[in-house]
């Protein structure tokens, strides 16, 4: 059994998500502990323990302790199969982060998902869904994996209620190379908020914050029923070789200007740093190069704007389980198979 320390690095519930996943996939069993242990809500929230719990179901696995708030758990894998389910985190638990532990298993297993996902769309500290959508499942077709992501209705913090439609269906696995993203073709955002915010003019100020930037751009205001008030600026800009992207939320106290600016700064940045994926992009796509460079035995390379302890964090958990080695030279970011598969 592999033990995972939960606190290891950036020690939040990434190792969780990723662990699990890389579990399900190559068959080891895991007991993963000090779960969160310096958050002020140590241990698992809502949006792992439903994650860990569809896992659990795709690969028929055996857990134990596998509670809200248990600082440690075990999970043993059994085969992984195709997989249709509903997932309700009853909170305003971010889906975007539910699919970074179903994905992984949907690509490494060669299994189709048919998911309805319930909880926050545009939370704090996760993608919103309409980055997973515009920026994430776009990359993951370079490797194979084709999702579709559906928003049926939005779900903000602290009530939730979103309902999300996400259907994933391999085909071959593909290592990449990533290093040149070509010319930059066109930019788009949507700026989105409550409907109970229309009078304050919310979304179209937001999105005078991102123009200020980005003046050219394709842009979209959408006002949306949700339960909690609320909004969100995500934006992508789209190249010859992909797309880079970044989202901004809106909180009590920010000017809805300054969430649209929020967004185009990150955007700036990402646009300016030449690479081919952006700083989100880093860590999430670490766990499929080391799925495609391992089962190819090939090398997989993509330019990156700069180095998180997330993706030190996700390099760390995949090395758990998978013979590859990552090494970063002047921001390429090469995964290579050490040993044959």
């Amino acid at each position: 059994m592999i033990e995972i320390d939960g606190s290891h690095l950036e020690g939040g519930g990434q190792i969780v998500r990723t662990a699990v996943a890389m579990s399900a996939v190559t068959g080891k069993p895991i007991r993963v502990s000090n779960i969160r242990r310096g958050r002020d809500k140590p241990g698992l929230r809502p949006q792992h323990l439903e994650s860990i719990r569809a896992a659990a179901e795709l690969c028929s696995a055996e857990t134990k302790n596998l509670n809200l708030d248990s600082r440690e758990f075990t999970f043993v894998p059994g085969p992984v199969r195709d997989f249709k389910r509903e997932i309700d985190t009853r909170t305003a638990g971010a889906v975007s982060l539910i699919l970074q532990t179903l994905l992984p298993v949907a690509f490494g297993g060669g299994v189709k998902l048919d998911l309805k996902l319930r909880g926050g769309t545009a939370v704090p500290f996760s993608p919103t869904i309409e980055f997973t959508r515009t920026v994430f499942a776009p990359l993951l077709a370079h490797f194979g994996l084709k999702v579709a992501i559906e928003v049926l209705q939005h779900g903000f913090y602290p009530v939730g209620g979103g309902d999300v439609r996400v259907t994933a269906e391999p085909s071959s696995m593909h290592t990449v190379n990533l290093t040149e993203r070509g010319k930059l073709y066109k930019i788009e955002v949507i700026s989105a908020s409550a409907v109970k915010l229309r009078g304050s003019r919310v979304a179209e100020r937001a999105l005078e914050g991102f123009q200020r930037f980005f003046p050219d751009a394709k842009s979209r205001i959408d006002y949306i029923n949700v339960l909690s008030p609320g909004c969100f600026v995500c934006a992508h800009a789209v190249f010859d070789n992909g797309r880079i992207g970044a989202d901004a939320i809106g909180e009590a106290g920010k000017r809805a200007e300054e969430v649209g600016a929020e967004a185009a700064r990150a955007l700036k940045r990402s646009i300016d740093s030449e690479a081919a994926i952006d700083t989100w992009m880093t860590d999430q796509i670490v766990p499929y190069l080391a799925l495609a460079s391992a089962r190819n035995n090939t090398v997989s390379k993509v330019s990156i704007p700069a180095m998180s302890r997330h993706a030190e964090t996700n390099i760390w958990t995949v090395k758990q389980f998978l013979p590859v080695n990552f090494r970063i030279h002047e921001w390429i970011m090469t995964c290579m198979c050490q040993t044959p598969p």
